[in-house]
């Protein structure tokens, strides 16, 4: 006489063979990214990734403006923003200041003192631009 398996050892088992199934077949991605910021593989091409898919950086238009990175936005439109921080005099960190915050266009700036200057991040919703401005 044979013994009876337990249902629920044999739905382990099978739990557990899907598994290594599924980890042996490489669920994860080794693709390379490129100088542009796109994935080199994967099946999607730049015009197919959803906006904000990657963050992007850009020269800065500003002089004391350094590190421009957007997300969610073109670099034209990040630069909009750090022109408009720049030109509000509430934006800047008043003497010895660690932290300020202000709103520039529909975008929630806050800054922090950083070690290479103030490091300022502007967002809205599925929008970011970030950057680091040079201490005055």
């Amino acid at each position: 006489m044979g013994h009876a398996r337990h249902p629920l050892s044999l739905a382990l088992a099978v739990l557990a063979a899907g598994l290594f199934a599924l980890l042996g077949s490489g669920c994860g991605s080794s693709d390379e990214t490129t100088e542009s910021g796109s994935s080199s593989g994967g099946g999607a091409t730049p015009s197919e990734q959803p906006v904000g898919a990657t963050a992007q950086d850009c020269a800065a238009a500003v002089a004391g403006i350094s590190r421009l990175r957007v997300t969610g936005v073109d670099c034209p439109a990040g630069q909009d923003v750090v022109v408009g921080w720049d030109e509000k005099g509430s934006c800047r960190a008043p003497a010895g200041a660690s932290r300020v915050s202000c709103n520039v266009g529909d975008y929630r700036c806050l800054g922090a003192a950083a070690e290479r200057g103030l490091a300022i991040s502007c967002a809205r919703p599925g929008h970011s631009v970030s950057f680091v401005a040079k201490r005055g």
